[in-house]
């Protein structure tokens, strides 16, 4: 039986078509948006017990559908702002200028670090002079708001401050306040029942052997973390390409609460649990807004280990306390679902995120691209691209900005062990 040539240029056409489709099983694109949560002191070995119980399924997620691994943190152990910095900018504490929480003055006064003192480009607006629109949320040392190309919501719209205050630059826009200031939580908000799944609200001080500040310590840090959940939402509402998002609230119930939890028959056993379980949740909001287009990264300073010993026999505290690996993960376009990175520290987040959407890697970042994250395929189809910097050289050194609310920031540093 003959075949007339019509019919057998349709078959070679749908051979070569499958032909194809197995040769590019892998979608090569870059993606075009990034979310990144980062979550302060996250640790996986902390969180080892809650995953194998299935109390933290997103986190699972993440493992089965992304690229996870350990992140190294610096060594000697470093403050959270040095570090957080350091994320954003793959740059080294003497290069981008943040030294840690606060600064002492030429009077000898102890300021806290502010954004102005930052003398690199954080990834935020590497991204803005390439087109991209940002969205930035509760992210360290980023008051007063410096102009961005979208949206940046300083880490100091978590303070309460007096009602005859205005404390200026909290966002940019300046006016972007006005329209997140409903969303704004502050611990004179959350009622028992708020945090009752988290604390144990039912119990009194007294029968919780605990002093009378620790539940409003409770309140206060999940207030500002609910405060950034809910602005990032809106922000990312607002159809930004990059957004970044803080939480601080494990880091600070790991400072209080360590001790307690190591106990078992201690009533506030379960705190530190409780908001590893509720931050997985907010991982899943995140997750949801992920599409066949974005990027999501998941990041922390530094791990968590508790006490240490000094040589004298006393306890250190405060940074002595940090664990030296925290957690990278990446999940979405062009990521290699159930892989696990290696060699990873703060200093590559900055470095992956920028090969990831086809922007070059500065060679003056300290950072490498984990390429152990992505598709074969990926890899092959988009080469690391490179330049000298992105460094202009128009950002001089400053001292910290003095603003209404640093004694608020003060005593709230005294509370975790960083101040005296």
């Amino acid at each position: 039986m003959k075949i007339d040539n019509s019919l057998k240029s349709m078959v070679l056409a749908l051979l070569l078509a499958g032909l194809g489709a197995l040769s590019c099983s892998h979608d090569t694109r870059r993606p075009t948006k990034v979310i990144v949560v980062g979550v302060d002191a996250a640790d996986w070995g902390v969180m080892r017990h809650l995953l194998d119980q299935g109390r933290l399924p997103n986190f699972t997620r993440l493992i089965s559908k992304g690229a996870t691994g350990r992140s190294e943190t610096f060594i000697p152990l470093q403050k959270s702002p040095i570090l957080w910095t350091s994320i954003a900018t793959s740059k080294l504490p003497d290069e981008h200028g943040i030294g840690g929480f606060v600064k002492s003055t030429e009077t000898g006064q102890m300021v806290p670090y502010t954004g102005n003192v930052r003398r690199v480009k954080a990834i935020w607006d590497i991204l803005g002079d390439h087109g991209m629109t940002v969205g930035v949320v509760g992210w360290m040392v980023t008051w007063p708001a410096q102009k961005v190309n979208g949206y940046l919501v300083s880490d100091y719209i978590q303070y309460e401050t007096e009602k005859k205050i205005k404390l200026e630059h909290q966002t940019y826009p300046e006016d972007f306040f006005e329209e997140i200031d409903h969303l704004r939580l502050v611990k004179a908000d959350m009622t028992d029942d708020r945090i009752a799944h988290l604390y144990p609200v039912d119990r009194t001080d007294e029968e919780l052997g605990v002093e009378p500040w620790r539940r409003d310590y409770v309140k206060m840090i999940f207030a500002t973390d609910e405060t950034f959940r809910r602005v990032a939402r809106y922000v990312h509402e607002k159809g930004v390409d990059f957004l970044a998002v803080y939480f601080n609230g494990v880091d600070s119930m790991c400072h209080n609460l360590w001790d307690q939890s190591k106990n078992e028959n201690h009533p506030l056993h379960d705190v530190i649990d409780n908001y590893y379980v509720w931050i997985d949740e907010v991982l899943g909001q995140f997750m949801d807004m992920v599409d066949d287009e974005t990027l999501l990264v998941v990041c922390s300073d530094h791990g968590f280990y508790g006490p240490r010993r000094a040589e004298d026999g006393g306890l250190l505290l405060g940074v002595y306390m940090h664990g030296r690996y925290g957690i990278v993960g990446f999940m979405g376009k062009g990521i290699r679902a159930g892989s696990q990175i290696v060699d990873a520290d703060i200093l590559d987040i900055t470095p992956t995120i920028l090969y990831a959407l086809g922007i070059p890697v500065a060679r003056d970042m300290h950072g490498r691209v984990l390429t152990s994250a992505f598709e074969p395929d990926f890899l092959r189809n988009n080469p690391v691209a490179f330049v000298p910097t992105y460094e202009t050289g128009e950002r001089e050194a400053e001292e910290p900005i003095v603003s209404p609310v640093d004694e608020k920031i003060k005593e709230k540093l005294k509370a975790v062990g960083y101040m005296q």
